[in-house]
């Protein structure tokens, strides 16, 4: 049977798609070229016109999610009628909004995600995230600086330094998530995680204490049921 042509945008897509979720679900080491192929339904010369190797495939699926985040986070720092601390709320508010949303499919992916075969995956992830979201919670730091909601002598550093908070709450959260304890009986552990990191950000920009709220402890608890 004949091969359906398809526009080269909508080829790429299609074969990034199929990659994502065998990275998620299968694993990124354990995730051949020839099972990618095979699902999308093309010739390797058709995967290889698109993408040099399995690593280029990879490298431009992160840029692709990254772009998406970053489409749900730019309008907020742009937003000319947010302040700084507002920014902040919002951008947290997003965040969790997003995770909330896509709770079942994250529970799915949770275990295969953060095994040791797909720490290439992971680490890129989290480089690709830090790169690109630390200069826009830089311009909110700046901003609040300036509107003396917060006071640093660094504001150019603390944006890479909050996303890496951020991922270390996320990835405790993670880890907790995964353990075979029953989950209703690590949601003390999680809140205290969640206060202690909320403290360390208001302390790095020397904001006012609780004024940046990460999540409430009741957006925690579907996750420990």
């Amino acid at each position: 049977m004949a091969r359906t042509v398809k526009e080269p945008d909508i080829r790429r897509n299609e074969i990034l798609d199929v990659a994502q979720q065998f990275f998620y679900t299968k694993g990124y080491e354990q995730t051949s070229v020839q099972d990618i192929i095979d699902q999308v339904g093309i010739a390797k010369g058709t995967f290889y016109h698109y993408f040099g190797s399995k690593v280029e495939l990879l490298d431009e699926l992160i840029e692709r999610m990254t772009d998406q985040v970053m489409a749900l986070i730019e309008p907020v720092v742009t937003d000319e009628n947010l302040d700084a601390t507002a920014k902040f709320r919002q951008f947290f508010n997003v965040s969790v909004g997003w995770k909330a949303q896509s709770k079942a499919f994250l529970l799915d992916i949770l275990r295969p995600y953060y095994a040791d075969d797909n720490a290439v995956f992971r680490h890129k992830m989290m480089a690709a995230g830090t790169t690109r979201i630390a200069p826009l919670l830089t311009r909110i730091v700046r901003q609040g600086v300036a509107e003396g909601a917060f006071d640093t002598d660094y504001p150019d550093e603390i944006g890479e330094i909050v996303v890496l908070i951020l991922t270390s709450f996320s990835e405790g959260l993670a880890f907790m998530i995964l353990q075979e304890t029953s989950n209703g009986d690590l949601l003390p552990a999680a809140e205290k995680k969640l206060i202690v990191s909320q403290h360390a950000i208001e302390r790095l920009l020397g904001a006012a204490e609780g004024s940046l709220p990460i999540m409430d402890v009741e957006s925690l608890k579907p996750w420990f049921e």
